[in-house]
């Protein structure tokens, strides 16, 4: 207000003005940020949610630091299995829940547990020894990942 008692609004017009285009650029930001975080969540939803039966086949003993033989991880749809080594099978039971896969070996009449874990894309399958602190990696005899395995 000026000292005659008049008003010029201009100045005020503009600093709304501003106050609005800083608004404006901050709920574009805010929308943008949205709709990736969306997208992600979206992405790792997919991720997620396997197929049911992502788990029944084989799978290949692929890397192990420990130098263990080569083995074959048979699962079943019906939650039996089999460890096949050229010395011959072991069967097991087998269960899973999101990423984590649970074995039941039965050794000479022993039930031996066995934890495994799912890679996020559910493509491999890693073995983590208490014993030697290394992690084995198996993978899909028919899967992408199956070419590129240091055990042959």
């Amino acid at each position: 207000m000026k000292p005659d008692g008049s008003f010029k609004p201009t100045l005020l017009r503009n600093a709304a003005d501003s106050v609005l285009e800083v608004s404006m650029d901050f709920c574009k930001r805010a929308v943008g940020v949205l709709l990736l975080m969306s997208a992600a969540t979206a992405v790792a939803s997919e991720r997620a949610a396997p197929k049911p039966d992502w788990l029944v086949g084989n799978w290949v003993l692929c890397e192990d630091p420990d130098h263990s033989p080569r083995d074959t991880l048979q699962f079943n749809a019906d939650g039996t299995g089999l460890v096949i080594r050229a010395k011959g099978s072991t069967e097991f039971r087998h269960r899973h829940s999101e990423r984590a896969v649970s074995l039941l070996a039965n050794a000479n009449g022993y039930a031996i547990p066995i934890e495994l874990s799912s890679s996020s894309g559910f493509d491999k399958l890693f073995l983590y020894s208490k014993r030697t602190g290394s992690t084995s990696t198996y993978v899909r005899s028919d899967g992408a990942h199956a070419d590129t395995c240091s055990i042959k």
